[in-house]
């Protein structure tokens, strides 16, 4: 890389941030008043469930970009009898050998959300259900979520499209379509650069399910909260797993005429019983006994008991007494 480019990576605070008010109010806009591809996705991105035997996962993904001039046209649905999905447990088992996908569905489908921006998405959605990956010791429950981490860079695709190393695939040829001159600018994550070498690298290597930016659990804000039925935490990065934008034609106000970006936002929650504490990437809750299961119904069969005892005990006293009154 040039000194030119290092120098101005170092020097980009009050651009950067200009341009991040310019192109994310436009991205922001189509993603929320465009129509909903796929069934529409409730709180975060990645919501997972930890059960007594199992860990379910609804996986949301959805990669916003104009870097290209259009994506493959694509409208597919896949489950775990697909061998394109075989990579998915394997990425899993990298981390926690003994995960075991149980149930695992996709359904992928790109479309233009913004014909004057140009704007694209690609959204895939991902219902999975993970067994082996929780034990029992006595009465508690360990659930082991280093999975959740997993980096899976392998190829997988349908109908011809490229489904996971989207980068390389049609990203990075979305960038090199616009040539470096003195009114051009690119910027990947945070930094700023008047070469694209950087954002091609960081391009190059991004896969819509290298999940690597999810951290232990137990450093997710959230916890366990009295009254609640359920145990939640709640991870939002910093920042995006992927954001890249190209300025063309840089003004003196240091703004572009036009914007060409990639982005893909994402947030987990997990949901787990009530009273379940988290330690590293680990889940741990404890299952009622059987003394526990059964003490609530003995109490209540004990009031109901009592209180019919009193009904009858009422009934039956008050003729005794008025005969006993008629008499006198």
């Amino acid at each position: 890389m040039s000194p030119e480019s290092h120098n101005y990576g170092n020097e980009l605070p009050e651009l950067a941030s200009k341009r991040l008010r310019i192109v994310f109010v436009p991205i922001l806009l189509a993603m929320l008043l465009a129509p909903s591809l796929l069934a529409p996705a409730r709180g975060a991105a990645i919501t997972v469930t930890v059960n007594r035997d199992s860990v379910s996962i609804q996986m949301n993904i959805q990669l916003v970009e104009n870097l290209t001039t259009s994506l493959p046209s694509l409208d597919t649905i896949l489950d775990q009898s697909s061998p394109a999905l075989v990579s998915v447990q394997k990425s899993f088992q990298a981390l926690t050998p003994a995960a075991h996908i149980e149930l695992l569905s996709l359904h992928a489908k790109t479309a233009e959300i913004d014909n004057r921006t140009g704007l694209w998405v690609f959204q895939e959605n991902y219902t999975i259900t993970v067994s082996g990956v929780t034990n029992s010791t006595g009465g508690r429950i360990v659930a082991d979520l280093a999975f959740l981490s997993s980096r899976n860079s392998q190829s997988i695709t349908a109908s011809g499209v490229e489904l996971n190393n989207v980068g390389a695939s049609y990203l990075v040829q979305g960038i090199q379509r616009f040539p470096p001159d003195s009114k051009t600018r690119y910027f990947a994550e945070t930094g700023g650069y008047t070469l694209p070498l950087i954002p091609i690298q960081f391009t190059t290597s991004f896969s819509l399910l290298d999940l690597s930016w999810i951290s232990p659990v137990s450093n997710w804000a959230g916890g366990y909260q009295p009254f609640n039925s359920s145990t939640i935490w709640n991870l939002q990065p910093r920042q995006p797993p992927y954001n890249v934008t190209v300025g063309v034609g840089l003004t003196t106000e240091g703004t572009y005429l036009r914007e060409y970006v990639g982005l893909l936002t994402s947030s987990v929650e997990i949901i787990a019983p009530q009273s379940a504490t988290a330690n590293g990437t680990t889940i741990q809750f404890d299952i009622p006994t059987i003394a526990e299961t059964i003490a609530p119904i003995i109490i209540v069969v004990s009031i109901v008991t009592l209180v019919a005892a009193f009904i009858l005990e009422r009934r039956v006293s008050k003729p005794i007494r008025f005969a006993k009154g008629r008499k006198r």
